[in-house]
């Protein structure tokens, strides 16, 4: 041993006791489980977010889908109250009406159907129903042609002429009605059933449509006919008709002799005598193409051809005057009496016919 030795102060030197493994084992397993838990709690976040933006989405489709065919059931509820039933009930019986009230009932049925149109154009679909909701455009289009061929067809029919033909006009626009309806039933509701199935749309329900077979109803060409037919005599749509002989005169040598029922009246006879007939229209209704007709008979009871002429236009309350000419008298015939038959009308629809007619005693003489 040294000398340093001796001094030396030994020391002993303790290694670290070692960690406990199980201590690090529960935190580390603590720490993996807090993770797991971490994990499992993001995910059920994640998936019912997930739910809750697909359940959403979902909804906002079938919202859409929804809004969409609401509108279109909207639009058909407006053509069925405002445009059929109206149209339908017009052609069925077109004398429930005045003229006036007519016109403009069938003004605002085809006003209606217009609307119509403008609001089908109008209305947003899903994107997906974009290429179908064409269809109903177009077959509210169709309909807005047929109602205005539909009005045209009625007011011709007030004329109360071609009655037939007229029906079977209005009955050939059938397919302006019927045509809609079919192209909805087949080329839209089906096809529209069929692409909400595919975008998983199940609880939303595609409206019906109207029936095409209703729609044919209205334009049976029996029915129309029959329909048409009372026009004319309706006093209710065309007014009171009729005419009246207001008087009759004979212009004759440069003179006029007014004739009188009931008289003999002498005239001074020429070449170039005309028959002058005055008709009034003591009716409601204004007339067109009165036609006037004078028949002479001889002394002997034999009559001439008739002689005609006719009145364009008569308004309510007027007064118009014929003027029939080639009034041919015999010389046989002068001094003695003969009978002027004199006639107007009758005018559509006219009833009272008892003033419609009236004969006069004549005697031609010479200067």
């Amino acid at each position: 041993m040294s000398f340093f030795d001796d001094d030396a102060e030994v020391t002993q030197v303790t290694p670290p006791a070692p960690r406990s493994r199980r201590k690090r084992t529960n935190r580390s397993r603590l720490r993996i489980q807090r993770l797991v838990i971490a994990l499992i709690a993001l995910f059920v976040v994640v998936f019912v977010l997930a739910l809750v933006v697909r359940s959403c989405q979902q909804n906002a489709k079938e919202s859409s889908y929804r809004t969409y065919f609401s509108e279109v059931q909207s639009v058909q509820t407006q053509a069925t109250k405002n445009v059929d039933q109206p149209l339908a009930a017009l052609l069925a019986d077109p004398t429930r009406y005045g003229k006036a009230e007519l016109k403009t009932r069938l003004a605002n049925i085809v006003a209606a159907q217009s609307g119509i149109v403008k609001t089908t154009v109008n209305i947003s679909p899903p994107g997906k129903l974009k290429s179908l909701h064409q269809v109903l455009v177009q077959g509210q289009q169709v309909r807005l042609a047929g109602v205005s061929l539909a009005s045209k067809g009625l007011l011709a029919a007030l004329s109360g002429k071609n009655i037939q033909g007229t029906a079977r006009k209005l009955a050939a626009l059938s397919g302006y009605f019927t045509g809609p309806a079919v192209y909805y039933a087949t080329l839209y509701r089906v096809p529209a059933q069929n692409v909400m199935k595919q975008d998983g749309v199940s609880n939303v329900a595609v409206p019906p449509g109207a029936s095409f077979a209703k729609a044919g109803a209205w334009f049976s060409a029996a029915a129309l006919q029959a329909a048409l037919a009372s026009i004319s005599s309706s006093t209710t749509l065309t007014g009171v008709h009729g005419v009246s002989l207001d008087g009759v005169a004979i212009k004759s040598n440069g003179k006029t002799v007014t004739l009188a029922a009931g008289t003999s009246t002498h005239f001074t006879a020429s070449v170039d005598q005309v028959v002058l007939v005055t008709v009034k229209n003591p009716g409601k209704s204004a007339e067109t193409n009165v036609a006037v007709k004078v028949v002479w008979v001889a002394p002997d009871g034999t009559a001439s051809a008739p002689l005609t002429a006719t009145i364009p236009d008569l308004p309510v309350g007027a007064t118009r005057t014929a003027q029939v000419t080639n009034l041919s008298i015999p010389t046989t015939a002068i001094t003695k009496a003969s009978t002027l038959k004199v006639s107007v009308g009758p005018v559509p629809g006219e009833k009272v016919l008892s003033n419609n007619h009236a004969s006069f005693v004549i005697v031609p003489v010479l200067k």
